[in-house]
């Protein structure tokens, strides 16, 4: 979602801006996010499982046995795959809102429409 509020925003301030442009923009934002929201997701996951392991550490079982437990596993692909998910989210939504804002400039290419200063948001009401 925030990328595409920002793709929107910068759209709405530069309404010629062209579709490479507006993709390139939101993967340079969606770059700084993805490691943040990954190392979040990681953390979470981490911290979820906080209780299995305590609990294995309780019943002092070897440890071969506690690497090797479905629960960690599952916690380990959790993570793993949660990251993929927002690895790829960056990209798709990065071109899809650029396709989608400049499909928005060229249906607005024959209405003349001032951009109003005291309310950025309101630019054309498309």
């Amino acid at each position: 979602m925030s990328v595409a509020s920002t793709l929107n925003e910068l759209h709405l301030r530069n309404p010629s801006i062209s579709r490479s442009e507006l993709f390139t923009s939101g993967m340079n934002v969606g770059k700084d996010m993805m490691g943040t929201m990954s190392n979040t997701l990681i953390l979470a996951f981490a911290g979820g499982s906080l209780g299995t392991l305590m609990l294995n550490y309780a019943y002092d079982l070897p440890y071969a046995q506690i690497v090797n437990s479905y629960q960690i596993g599952i916690k380990i692909m959790q993570g793993v795959s949660g990251s993929i998910g927002i690895i790829l989210t960056v990209p798709l939504v990065s071109l899809i809102s650029s396709l989608m804002l400049g499909a928005r400039r060229a249906s607005a290419a024959g209405k003349v429409c001032p951009v109003l200063l005291s309310k950025p948001h309101s630019h054309c009401d498309l």
